[in-house]
């Protein structure tokens, strides 16, 4: 009977243990796209096997987190060799300093294709920034 009160117990804690995970992942705030890139830069290493890009963007509020730079989703390499990132950031929730802020983000970029000539920035409105890379 005490294995069998075990296993049910081990069971339930395992059951719990699980939903509070999944309950974990769903709650993971999910980026916006900034509305201002204020600056950008890409540089390559002395071997030219890896490109740093970082930027910085503008927010309205401080306690903005998780900024980064994620490459937009192409079917095929972009004509011209101008690769697209989104620069992104997560809105803090409650009472935060209401002073415009700034965030900061980078991406590496392992062996970057050969045609690469710049990368283009996105955020809203005036949230475009062009970097040529050389």
């Amino acid at each position: 009977m005490a294995k069998f009160t075990r296993a049910i117990v081990l069971a339930l804690a395992g059951a719990a243990g699980m939903t509070g995970l999944a309950a974990a992942q769903e709650k993971q705030p999910k980026g916006e796209v900034l509305k201002t890139v204020i600056d950008a830069t890409a540089e390559f290493d002395k071997d030219k096997k890896k490109l740093t890009i970082n930027a910085t963007g503008q927010v309205p509020t401080g306690g903005w987190t998780g900024a980064k730079l994620s490459p937009r989703k192409a079917a095929k390499a972009p004509a011209g060799g101008v690769y697209e990132f989104d620069l992104t950031a997560v809105r803090p929730d409650g009472i935060v300093t209401q002073v415009i802020s700034k965030v900061k983000a980078s991406h590496t970029w392992e062996n970057p294709p050969a045609d690469l000539k710049a990368v283009k920035i996105y955020g809203e409105g005036k949230g475009v920034k062009t970097v040529e890379v050389k």
